[in-house]
């Protein structure tokens, strides 16, 4: 019996250690190769040009370094938080400020990401806005045919 259980859990073992390096090496386990795979398999779909395949990276950039921005106040909002909240008695103005400081990053955040796409999105010809379109909307239907943020 306890054989059979060493065998099974060196099997999972295993297993688990060949899916990890094949995840690692698909580049799925970091952001950045995600967004490099994701990048190329764009191009690859809508045949794009040298121009328009540098705006798509140009835009890939800006998805980046606005991930890390929001990791680094993200880092620094719970810094403040935990600050806020070692305190006796709530600062409520401090709170709101934190708040409003979070909702205006995503402001500018919004702004930089819809000029990069739309610097992307105006150089593509109809036919390639068509099919985005239809990539992006099979993007957003789940694995059973439902919307992802539909609930």
């Amino acid at each position: 019996m306890l054989k059979t259980i060493l065998i099974t859990l060196a099997v999972l073992g295993f297993i688990a250690a060949a899916g990890m390096a094949w995840a690692k090496q698909s580049g799925y386990c970091s952001p950045e190769n995600r967004l490099q795979k994701i990048t190329e398999r764009v191009g690859r779909k809508l045949d794009l040009n040298d121009d328009q395949q540098g705006r798509l990276e140009a835009f890939a950039k800006t998805l980046r370094d606005l991930r890390n921005e929001r990791q680094d106040l993200g880092v620094a909002m719970k810094s403040s938080l935990k600050e806020l909240l070692s305190e006796p008695s709530l600062d409520r103005d401090r709170a709101i400020a934190l708040i409003d400081g979070r909702y205006e990053s995503m402001s500018d955040s919004k702004l930089a990401l819809v000029d990069a796409f739309a610097d992307f999105s105006d150089s593509l010809a109809p036919e390639q806005r068509s099919r985005l379109a239809d990539l992006v909307g099979d993007r957003m239907v789940g694995r059973w045919g439902q919307y992802r943020w539909a609930h």
